[in-house]
This record gives structure tokens, sequence and C-alpha cells, in this order.
């Protein structure tokens, strides 16, 4: 692929990743971690750019993240990675490749396997990263941190679903761009 339209998407991709920050996030009030939109541009990022070019455009974010507010609810990434939801971070760069290498194990893509591994990428490994930061970081034991992020199994259901479907839809475009 060109070199220069690689470059053009992993930027765009962080950029939608910025973008959805943009968006409030809803605080839980149990747990000092938010439901956010964010994630569903990490799973993006990872359908359609794939385990390079996806998690290249999550450190793209990241990095802007140093010098500017990008992270939903106006953090850095020094405040993020400071606080109770870096293990989530963590995972979000974790998620592009675990994705990969899970699809290279399906022989038969199909809609409801591609959004299966969607699901265990980039909502049940980023989860249980977060639990097990989370549990750290506040000093509460492991099992209570999994169990309080069954709230956000719901909404980043549908969210992988969405990514699903835009991936589905745009993946192979971008692969003939």
């Amino acid at each position: 692929m060109n070199s220069t339209k690689s470059l053009i998407q992993t930027s765009l991709m962080a950029t939608l990743i910025v973008i959805l920050g943009l968006m409030p996030p809803m605080p839980l009030g149990f747990i000092p971690v938010p439901i956010v939109l964010q994630n569903l541009g990490i799973m993006l990022a990872a359908i359609l750019l794939g385990a390079k070019k996806g998690s290249l455009a999550i450190l793209i974010f990241l990095i802007l993240g140093l010098f500017l507010p990008v992270f939903t609810g106006g953090s850095t990434t020094s405040v993020v990675f400071a606080g109770p939801t870096a293990g989530y971070v963590m995972g979000w760069l974790i998620m592009p490749v675990a994705l990969a290498g899970l699809r290279r194990l399906v022989l038969f893509p199909h809609p409801l396997v591609s959004f299966a591994l969607t699901w265990l990428s980039g909502v049940l490994l980023v989860d249980v990263i977060g639990a097990i930061y989370l549990a750290h970081y506040t000093n509460a034991p492991l099992i209570p941190s999994l169990l309080s992020n069954l709230v956000f199994i719901p909404g980043d259901t549908i969210k992988a679903t969405v990514a699903t479907i835009i991936g589905a839809k745009y993946r192979k475009q971008l692969e003939l761009a």
C-alpha cells in the first residue's frame, strides 16, 4: 500500500478517536471509570486498519494526549495514566494486535464471527485489563473490580456491533485504496 495513503488513514483514525473524546463521559458513581464513546474509535482502528496501523493510530492519539486534552472529559495522557482508567487505555493499545491474532485463527470469516472476535478483543480483553489495573489502583479485590465492569458490557456490545458493521462495509475499500 502507498505509504502516503497509510499515513493519511492512520492519522484520520487518530483524529476520529480524538473527536469521539469530545462526547462527554457518563459517570457511574460506584466505579471511578465513566462510560465513554472513545473505545468505539479504538475498535474501528483495529477493524479498519489492522494490527500495525491500528496500533499506530492509537499511539498517535496517546502522543497527542501528551500535549492536548484529547481524552473524554478533557484529560491528557499523563492524567489518564495516573488515574483509575489507565488499565483500559493499556488494553486499547493491545486491542488491534489481539484482534489481528484472533482473525488469523479463523479460516472462514462470517459477520457473527467478526463480531465475536471484536467483542472478545475490544470488550472482554480491554475490560479485564482495565479491571485488573483498577483493582490495583483502588486496592480493591479483583473479583469485585471485575464484576463492576459488567456495567460496561451492554454499551460496549453495542459499540462492538456498530464497529463490526462499519468494518464489514469499509475494510475492503481501505485495503484497495
